[in-house]
């Protein structure tokens, strides 16, 4: 049987080319999605970005970016009970704020054709999550849904397309003011903030923007196979940051990826990476001038993807 091959441009300098058989290609309101099973990575998606295809996730390391990006803010938190996440179609953050005692959870995605291809192609990621009575699904602009709601929350997950087109202004300091408004006391933030090595500006700037906006930052780092990076995220709260891996050993939280302790440790010892992007400074990503990647593709403009 043939093989069949799809590319995404890593960054200026790496085109990633992966092998496997093409399972399914669909196109969205928004968006081209290729199903793709690869020999190295299993059951992956990859979302149409511009002229370009982009891994957005893969069965077989999913955890790794879910639980760094969950369960940090969640365990930081000392009871959340009402959690708003943005973006995240795939289900998986959705899955991971379940495992938390949480009354109720909104999750706000642009795209529910993203949901629709999960649950047909992906179903063991969300495993039943988007069916829990405590989710309330809102299909549309997740910014629009927090200017209009009068609901609050005590923790926010950001699972972000990267900061290119529309979505880049869901990075901006005025849009983190936004969100803190709609915070409960000492609530607690994460966004997905790119790779600190490729895309250190969107590290660096957004950093600097929610450090505008509250008083404890922190960004962190792990390594997800299957997008090739070490990839960041940003912790944004008022309260101390402490009592990560106790909480969620309490809560008796299932983790694939990690230990609590391990989780506990992204954010006590920065990756090099990071403390090398923070020793530098950045201006804040604002509404005048966000952070923007797309000229990182720009040398990789195929219109085809396949070979």
């Amino acid at each position: 049987m043939a093989e069949d091959t799809v590319y995404y441009a890593l960054n200026p300098h790496a085109l990633v080319k992966l092998k496997g058989k093409i399972i399914a290609k669909k196109s969205t309101k928004y968006q081209d999605i290729v199903v793709f099973d690869s020999k190295m990575l299993g059951r992956t998606m990859l979302i149409g970005v511009g002229d370009y295809l982009v891994i957005q996730f893969s069965l077989r390391d999913e955890a790794h970016y879910h639980e760094a990006l969950v369960h940090i803010p969640m365990a930081l938190y000392p009871n959340p009970k009402k959690v708003l996440i943005i973006g995240g179609g795939d289900g998986g953050s959705l899955r991971e704020v379940l495992k938390h005692p949480v009354d109720k959870v909104i999750l706000a995605e642009l795209d529910d054709g993203i949901i629709n291809i999960v649950k047909e192609y992906f179903p063991s990621l969300p495993n039943g999550a988007f069916d829990d009575p405590r989710v309330e699904i809102k299909i549309g602009d997740g910014k629009k849904f927090i200017s209009q709601t009068d609901e609050k929350f005590d923790a926010i997950i950001l699972d972000l397309t990267d900061p290119e087109g529309p979505s880049k202004m869901l990075f901006t300091k005025e849009f983190y003011q936004l969100l803190k408004s709609k915070m409960t006391k000492g609530g607690t933030l994460s966004v997905q903030t790119g790779s600190p090595f490729f895309e250190d500006k969107v590290s660096g700037r957004v950093h600097a923007a929610l450090s505008e906006v509250f008083r404890n930052t922190v960004t962190y780092a792990n390594f997800v196979q299957s997008f090739f990076i070490v990839a960041s995220y940003t912790l944004a709260t008022d309260s101390p940051i402490s009592g990560i891996a106790q909480r969620l050993k309490e809560r008796n939280i299932p983790l694939n990826a990690y230990t609590p302790q391990e989780l506990e440790y992204l954010i006590l010892h920065p990756n090099p990476y990071v403390r090398d992007v923070l020793s530098k400074k950045w201006n804040p990503s604002t509404d005048a001038d966000p952070v923007d990647i797309s000229e990182i593709r720009d040398p990789y403009k195929q219109k085809e993807p396949l070979e």
